[in-house]
């Protein structure tokens, strides 16, 4: 392959006198300048190619001393759980079940109440054809306040008779001034 360019197309010359495909094709060994196109190419690509290799070769260390430190806490973590911890474990299942029966049961009675409420809106309804009713009742507390009113006016007298009575008791035995002035 050591073949020269010499027959060269006469009519693609222009008239300066220079060759266009000399300038394109220059004579010499084609191998040669391949070798040397792919040097310069491969330099190149060296340029990229190793720092990144550098890189990984970096990140994959400190991928792996990751994923040991992840290891040895889960380690540090699978001793430090209690040994007892399947019989925690039923009591924790046992416990549940229970905590649902207690949830379904007061859910039943939620929904008891519910309807009772129910009821109760519904007669509550037919009490608003009461009001003559509501209006003699009161009447009535009215007539209750003012007895408690006289009552409470009965209780003060009586309260007066019997300060009254235990006046004149006193005043009735015998030496009763001389009592007043004794110390016993």
């Amino acid at each position: 392959m050591t073949d020269k360019i010499t027959s060269i197309d006469k009519q693609s010359s222009d008239k300066s006198g220079n060759d266009p495909a000399r300038e394109i094709f220059p004579e010499g060994d084609a191998m040669d300048r391949f070798v040397r196109v792919f040097e310069a190419s491969a330099r190149r690509w060296e340029l990229i190619i190793y720092p990144a290799m550098l890189a990984f070769v970096v990140l994959a260390a400190y991928g792996f001393f990751l994923i040991y430190s992840l290891s040895k806490d889960i380690n540090t973590l699978a001793r430090g759980m209690d040994p007892e911890m399947g019989k925690h474990l039923s009591h924790i299942s046992e416990s549940v079940i229970y905590l649902s029966e207690n949830v379904r049961t007061m859910t039943r009675r939620v929904y008891h109440m519910s309807e009772s409420v129910e009821d109760m809106a519904e007669r509550m309804v037919s009490l608003e054809y009461l009001e003559p009713m509501l209006v003699n009742m009161n009447g009535m507390n009215n007539s209750m306040e003012g007895m408690n009113n006289h009552m409470r006016t009965m209780n003060v007298t009586g309260d007066a008779i019997r300060y009254e009575m235990g006046q004149m008791n006193h005043s009735m035995k015998p030496m009763g001034r001389m009592n007043s002035f004794m110390p016993w």
